[in-house]
């Protein structure tokens, strides 16, 4: 195994494991907090939110730089099709970071600032809580996806 499978194998490794939390926490706990009231369910996410754990941010930042770290190497030992393929699936690994950053981030800092006892707030967390499952979705089949062809590239 070179450089190029081994950060290959890695990085959709890291990249599953990351659409297993994403698919996770849109399967069970936002289907969870959508039966519970608005101001319970708010302050859960809240919660959550505030509760974000070192050894997540390992793998959810691990994961990007491993993916990023294939995708250079891929690059400097260009092996044609392969090659392309593992680019494909080393950016829809890095992917799920971006959407974090630009869509999650901002939804939870807003989600942050609501209050559980203003109803024009609960409407809000409401419609949020909608928009961020949906994005969550595509946060967790990006590096899902990704995985898969990787693997598949180290199959053939």
């Amino acid at each position: 195994m070179d450089v190029q499978d081994t950060l290959a194998a890695a990085a959709a490794l890291l990249g599953a494991a990351m659409a297993g939390v994403y698919f996770g926490f849109s399967l069970l706990v936002m289907p969870g907090l959508s039966r519970s009231p608005d101001d319970a369910s708010l302050r859960v996410m809240q919660q959550i939110n505030r509760s974000i754990r070192p050894v997540f941010l390992l793998l959810f930042l691990g994961s990007a730089l491993v993916a990023l770290a294939s995708a250079i190497a891929e690059l400097i030992a260009w092996q044609g099709a392969v090659s392309a393929w593992r680019l494909v699936g080393d950016v829809l690994i890095i992917a799920h970071f971006v959407i974090t950053g630009a869509f999650h981030i901002p939804r939870n800092n807003a989600v942050d600032r609501l209050s559980p006892a203003d109803a024009a707030d609960l409407r809000t967390w409401r419609t949020t809580a909608r928009q961020w499952t949906i994005g969550n979705h595509v946060r967790g089949w990006a590096p899902f996806i990704g995985a898969g062809i990787l693997i598949v590239t180290l199959l053939v």
